[in-house]
Order: C-alpha cells, then sequence, then structure tokens
C-alpha cells in the first residue's frame, strides 16, 4: 500500500498500521469483537473504496484505538474525497458506489420517430448491420492510422511516459524518486492537486521545504511532516524521496502548510521494566524520546544521549516505554538519568524546540535544562530524531 498515491489510500495504510501496533490480531478475532464479517474489515483496510464511518469505528475498536479520533480522521477523508471529486469534475459522493439506473422511462417529446415495425424489422436489421460493419471498419482504420500505420517510415513509437526534468545544479539541495515513482503536488497534502508525475531515478533539485500532511516514510517506516519544494514549482512529499534537506535549514511557508513546533513538555512515570515517557505540545506531530545514561560500566563517565522511539501515535498522546531491563546495566534506584522529548519533523528532522528531566526508577522526576546552545542540545536532538537503529 503506497500511502502517498492519495488520500484513500493514506487512511488505509494508516488503519493497517494501527492493526500491526495492536499485535496484528487476524481479521477473524477482529470480526468478532467488531459485529462486522472479516472480509468486511479487511475491505475497510484494502484503500480501494471508503469505508463506512460505522465500519471503520468498528475496525478501530477491535484493534484498541480510540474511535474519536478515527471518527474526525474519517470526515477528515470524506471531505477530503469530495474536494478530489468536485475538482475533477466528478459528483461529489462515493464513486465507488454504483448508481442505479431508473426504472422508468421517459415518455419521448412529440416528434420522435417510433421504433421500426415487426414488418420492417428484418430491413432493419440489415441496414443496422450494415452500418455496424462500416462503422467497425472505419474504427479499425482510424486506430491503425493512430499508431502509423499508415504514415511513411513504418509505425510510430507509443507516447512516452513522464520524464525527469533538467538536473538543477544551482539548487540548494536534491533527492532522488524512488519506488513506483511520486506524485508533484500543488498544496502538501495528498488531497492537492496533481500537477505532474515522475518516474523512479529522478534526481530533483530542490530549493527548500514547508510542512504539510503526515506521511509515513517508504522505506524507513516513521512519520514525516516535510513537503519539499520543487524548483520550477510544485511539492512532492519527502517520504517518497531520498535526501534530506541540509542541517539546519529552516521550514518555509507553502499554501496549506502547517505551522512549525513551538513548544513541548514531556512527562514520566514509572514501569515495571523501566519508564513510561509521554509529550505534550503545541504544533508538535512527531516526537523523538531518548535517555542519557551510561550504557556501559567501564566507561561510567561516557554519557550520551539514546533513542527510546520516534513516534506520531496520539492515543495515548505520544507514549513511549524505555526498557531498562534490558539493559547491561540497570540503573540503581537512586541514581538520575535524563530523560527528554524533542519535536521532530521526520527521521533526521530535529528541531530545537525539546524538553529535558531528570528521573529516577521509581518515576520520579524534576525539571532539568541544557545549556541554550551547544553540543549537548546538538547531539540530542539529532538522537532523538535519529532514523529507528540509525544512532
Amino acid at each position: 500500500m503506497d500511502p502517498t498515491a492519495g488520500p484513500l489510500q493514506a487512511f488505509a495504510y494508516d488503519l493497517r498500521k494501527l492493526r500491526t501496533e495492536a499485535g496484528g490480531p487476524t481479521y477473524r478475532s477482529m470480526a468478532r469483537a467488531a459485529g462486522y464479517s472479516a472480509s468486511t474489515l479487511s475491505e475497510a483496510a484494502g484503500g480501494l473504496h471508503r469505508p463506512s464511518l460505522d465500519v471503520v469505528l468498528a475496525y478501530v475498536g477491535a484493534c484498541g484505538g480510540d474511535v474519536e479520533v478515527w471518527r474526525a480522521r474519517w470526515h477528515r477523508l470524506d471531505r477530503e474525497l469530495s474536494r478530489s471529486s468536485v475538482r475533477a469534475g466528478e459528483p461529489a459522493g462515493d464513486a465507488s458506489r454504483p448508481v442505479p439506473s431508473d426504472p422508468t422511462r421517459t415518455p419521448p417529446e412529440p416528434g420522435t420517430p417510433s421504433p421500426p415495425s415487426a414488418a420492417g424489422g428484418a430491413r432493419s436489421r440489415r441496414r443496422y448491420r450494415w452500418i455496424a460493419v462500416s462503422g467497425g471498419v472505419l474504427a479499425l482504420a482510424l486506430l491503425l492510422i493512430s499508431v502509423g500505420w499508415f504514415q511513411r517510415g513504418g509505425p510510430t513509437a507509443p507516447a512516452a511516459g513522464p520524464s525527469c526534468p533538467p538536473a538543477q545544479a544551482d539548487a540548494p539541495f536534491t533527492g532522488t524518486t524512488y519506488g513506483s515513482g511520486v506524485n508533484v503536488r500543488r498544496e502538501p497534502t495528498l488531497g492537492s492537486e496533481v500537477l505532474y508525475s515522475l518516474p523512479p531515478g529522478c534526481v530533483l533539485g530542490l530549493t527548500g521545504y514547508c510542512l504539510g500532511q503526515n506521511i509515513t516514510d517508504a522505506t524507513a517506516g516513521t512519520p514525516d511532516v516535510r513537503w519539499f519544494l520543487v524548483a520550477g514549482g510544485g511539492v512532492v512529499a519527502s517520504a517518497v524521496i531520498h535526501g534530506n534537506p541540509p542541517a539546519g535549514l529552516r521550514p518555509s511557508d507553502c499554501p496549506e502548510g502547517r505551522p512549525a513546533p513551538a513548544s513541548i513538555t514531556v512527562g514520566v512515570a514509572g514501569h515495571p521494566t523501566g519508564l513510561r515517557l509521554s509529550a505534550t505540545g503545541t504544533h508538535v506531530e512527531i516526537v523523538g524520546f531518548a535517555v542519557r545514561y551510561a550504557d556501559d560500566p567501564a566507561l561510567p563517565a561516557d554519557h550520551r544521549w539514546h533513542q527510546v522511539l520516534l513516534t506520531d501515535t496520539t492515543t495515548p498522546a505520544f507514549d513511549a516505554v524505555w526498557r531498562a531491563d534490558q539493559l547491561r546495566r540497570r540503573p540503581a534506584p537512586t541514581e538520575d538519568v535524563m530523560v527528554a522529548a524533542v519535536a521532530c519533523l521526520g527521521g533526521q528532522g530535529p528541531t530545537d524546540v525539546l524538553a529535558v528531566r531528570t528521573a529516577r526508577m521509581d518515576g520520579t522526576s524534576r525539571p532539568a535544562t541544557l545549556p541554550p546552545d551547544g553540543d549537548e542540545r546538538e547531539r540530542l536532538a539529532n538522537a532523538a530524531c535519529a532514523y529507528p537503529r540509525a544512532n
């Protein structure tokens, strides 16, 4: 499932992701809890048709998700599909639902010729057969002409598919398309108009980035709200491009873009295996959690930041568990460790919006501070927002 193919596919992708995060229950077991058949639940996450709100809420409930969050998502999907249909000149309703034909016939207008009578039926059928054969011959001739058989020099080549734009040597940075290619859109959302499509393997000149709809990175499987500004116009999701902006480059404004993270706080609670971390913030959509501790008893002074989780999970709000029981040496009950939450824009997309606390293994904590500038803040931000297992 390609989450960048459109709003319906992104919705289905996230339904599948929710099921995976719930432990991957079978559709048969979900059906027992949801009250819908396994095939109906499977089709809801198929990405071909818009599922009904009732089915979505039953699916989410069977996976232990937040039904109110998904209720809002379904209504947002409904609006996006309606806008897309209007732009395409289609009815705003569900295009997957067949429109029943009118069982009644409209009476003919006065002066409309009547159907052929039974007496003239044979003659009419011969005339219609002659017209059908003549039409078929004409259609075949037009088809052959269109592919070049009647042109001198033999058949013409088939129409070329989408091609790569010329390289932009002076662009601030570049990215490479991959997978099945990408769509360049007018605005940073899957419901926006597609300006043009590009095949895989194109090196794009990129002039910056803005913030838009959260898309799951097709390679790393991590969330990403960055949309790259393509030289010449349009935006493309960072999640389907190999490449990242230069360090320190700030997001730009773009139509229908989202504001940058403004503030964040981190919460700490005890957990049987370590510590439970949470975060809240303003305009924060992705959070990277990190903990600083001495991971090697032979080097007690070598403290560094270790990523716990990069997440966009909002139910519960940005929740992560630090498994201290998996360390070579679990911190003592009275030993202080530093925990932090950083507002991220995606993998390798740190910001300077972060919060730090000093905590103990019983879950007690107190506010902590880092130098306003310097290497420590940079090390923390880079570790918390790294692609998983990259640090």
